[in-house]
């Protein structure tokens, strides 16, 4: 069986061509959150939304977000041979975009003296003699240097890890917390990745996100995603739930899909799948929540107000290590991306058959995202689906800086 690939960091530099080239303009201050109310049926957003699914996304929400106003719309089909609508209420995975929500709530944590950005790994775990993950801190996790293996499905990490388990003839911990110090532990007795150096080098890895989660909770004493909820969601006023492709879409909600656009199958779980979903929920602080457009639009609405020096529950040390990140650099589940008018944060994200991309001017002027049911990934990294966020996120965010 293999882990539900999660967005690869090679997209991302490739992707902000097209939204790098969108102007960026200084703008202002407050918006609502309405997320029942579609927008006029004549915005930038309705017009990429409906042209997205025309070519060929089962369905697909996309919004442009500014402290003022947002502008949110949606089209397209919960699941294929269904004639359910999209609605707006209705919730999409955002993949890897849900690395930044982890790292927010990991730094809140972190400014409530939970641990530290320099916290080490031998603070939690065992590590051998000799371990190259000596000198790993959890700010390392969260910015991808600690040199682990990457979970995104592309490789046998994830053969590896359950082949180990079954081998060692230990039943499977019951609680999460347990779990993640369990597949932490074994994690780090592995050789890091060809020519990586941990702690310095950057290697894209969702592993390190279940071991920057465990170090937390162990911390904490609470699991993960209670904390998330605790420190994240409930103060930034967020609603969501975390859905991994090894579970059934709940009655009502959109279906994931994948394949290419003369393909599109719905995911479904199969057995293998259902079973290692124990396993799999150790990875959900990599890639596996899901929520609403508007609670999304008002996520990044929260970056604007920070970056423009107003008032934000986002920690503080999340925000000052993204306005004080070096050009061009993956920190706390952003990629900095230099735009003709001034720097970008973008991400992609990818899981079980949704796919999300979203991108934010440092200066806290604008924002825009698209998110979809749909999902698609060739072994080369390209992607028809990501190709179609591309083409319908570069108008929404030029109208978002206008």
């Amino acid at each position: 069986m293999f882990l539900p690939i999660h967005a690869r960091p090679t997209r991302l530099t490739r992707r902000t061509l097209l939204l790098a080239a969108a102007a960026s303009a200084a703008l202002a201050a407050c918006g609502g959150d309405d997320d029942t109310v579609p927008p006029p049926a004549d915005t930038e957003a309705t017009r990429a939304a409906r042209e997205g699914v025309s070519a060929g996304l089962v369905g697909l929400a996309v919004g442009s977000v500014r402290v003022d106003r947002r502008d949110i719309a949606v089209a397209g089909r919960r699941r294929l041979g269904s004639a359910e609508a999209i609605q707006p209420g209705d919730t999409f995975g955002v993949g890897s975009n849900t690395k930044a929500m982890s790292a927010a709530a990991i730094a809140a944590l972190i400014d409530r003296g939970v641990a530290a950005w320099t916290t080490p790994l031998s603070q939690v775990f065992p590590l051998p003699a000799g371990s190259p993950h000596a000198a790993v801190t959890l700010g390392d996790l969260l910015d991808h240097r600690a040199g682990l293996l990457a979970f995104n499905g592309a490789a046998d990490d994830e053969v590896r890890f359950l082949s180990a388990w079954a081998e060692s003839g230990q039943s499977v911990p019951a609680s999460i917390a347990e779990r993640r110090h369990a597949f932490a532990t074994w994690l780090l007795t592995q050789a890091p990745p060809d020519n990586i150096v941990p702690g310095r080098d950057f290697f894209y890895s969702n592993a390190g996100y279940a071991v920057a989660a465990s170090i937390v909770e162990t911390l904490a004493g609470e699991p993960f995603e209670a904390l998330f909820e605790t420190v994240l969601t409930r103060p930034l006023g967020l609603t969501g739930t975390w859905h991994r492709a090894s579970m059934p879409p709940a009655a009502g909600a959109p279906a994931g899909h994948e394949g290419p656009v003369d393909g599109l199958v719905v995911v479904d779980p199969d057995d293998e799948t259902r079973a290692a979903d124990p396993w799999l929920q150790v990875l959900d602080p990599a890639g596996s929540w899901r929520c609403t457009p508007a609670s999304y639009a008002d996520w990044l609405r929260w970056h604007l107000l920070a970056f423009r020096g107003g008032p934000s529950p986002l920690a503080a040390g999340y925000v000052q290590r993204l306005m004080n990140a070096a050009p061009e650099r993956y920190t706390v589940g952003w990629q900095s991306v230099p735009a003709p008018t001034g720097r970008l944060w973008m991400h992609t994200g990818h899981l079980g058959g949704f796919m999300a991309e979203v991108a934010v001017a440092a200066d806290g002027s604008h924002a825009a995202f698209a998110v979809t049911n749909t999902g698609h990934m060739s072994p080369d990294g390209s992607s028809w689906v990501l190709t179609e966020l591309d083409r319908r996120l570069g108008p929404i965010y030029a109208q978002a800086a206008g």
